[in-house]
């Protein structure tokens, strides 16, 4: 029944949360769509053994995305992380047995933690802005020449994200984990890109809060809607500051359901039919 667009399977395996279960209570549940999400370089070899360690085989609902995150190691190496993403776009478009949806991403921009002084004893980001912009544009002109839809990462930083996919000229992708507002919503749409919404929309304790996100959602054509965990991270209420996976997405669907005014079923059978325009994948195009 349900789609998440945009999970870490890997890392949600890290955590301690035992996979096989997982992916059954997924099957089980009928999902239709989930798509495991790529952030550093060579890593889809990882990924892949991690759900076959773990499972029979790879899920029928069960995609891959391939991508580089704006990370300190990903941009001060960056020829040679963008040489063995292209090993893994490679590997990942010409393996007959994986499924017919594909992306790279995740990839874009982090002004939260890129930019700024490392906190002492703390998470740091990098300093080299420019180089961070250069590896984004880069992704984006991989994705442009294979066809592939862009999963982008855009934290603090909607000026200079708007600003390198308008200027790559692809209008293929989403952004994920959406966290800006109307303004920003209508100019991503107007570059074709879908707007995809994590578990902080059932977050809104005050009805101010809860009115901005009916607000938002509302404004975001149906057609270009999606929904997804981001897990590990960002757990749904009255999950919040646990463990995510996709078997949580239900609740978003709710809430979404809910804001918009209409059924879960109608909502969860439109953001699959979404992932699957936005993540088709045509080999005789690459």
């Amino acid at each position: 029944m349900y789609a998440d667009t945009h999970c870490h399977l890997s890392l949600i395996a890290e955590r301690g949360i035992t996979l096989s279960e997982l992916l059954l209570e997924l099957e089980e549940k009928q999902f239709q769509f989930v798509m495991d999400i790529g952030t550093t370089p060579g890593d889809l070899g990882k990924r892949v053994e991690t759900v076959l360690s773990s499972f029979p085989s790879i899920p029928s609902y069960l995609f891959f995305s391939c991508g580089l995150w704006p990370s300190p190691q990903s941009i001060a190496e960056a020829d040679e992380s963008i040489a063995a993403l292209e090993r893994d776009l490679d590997t990942l478009l010409q393996i007959d047995a994986l499924p017919d949806y594909a992306a790279l991403g995740e990839c874009g921009i982090d002004r939260h933690w890129n930019g700024k002084p490392p906190v002492p004893g703390g998470e740091g980001g990098s300093l080299d802005l420019s180089g961070e912009e250069d590896l984004f544009a880069r992704q984006i002109a991989i994705a442009r020449s294979r066809n592939l839809p862009v999963i982008v990462h855009s934290r603090e930083a909607f000026d200079i994200t708007r600003s390198i996919i308008a200027n790559e000229g692809w209008s293929r992708g989403v952004i994920h984990c959406f966290s800006y507002g109307k303004t920003e919503a209508r100019s991503f749409l107007d570059l074709g890109y879908y707007i995809s919404f994590p578990a902080t929309i059932t977050w809104g304790k005050k009805s101010v809060d809860r009115d901005r996100i009916a607000e938002l959602l509302s404004y975001v054509p149906q057609d270009r809607l999606l929904l997804e965990t981001d897990a590990p991270y960002m757990a749904p209420v009255p999950h919040r500051g646990e463990i995510n996976t996709p078997a949580r997405i239900p609740l978003v669907y709710q809430s979404a359901a809910l804001f918009l005014g209409i059924t879960e079923e109608a909502l969860a059978a439109r953001v699959v039919h979404n992932a699957r325009t936005l993540f088709a994948f045509t080999k005789g195009l690459c």
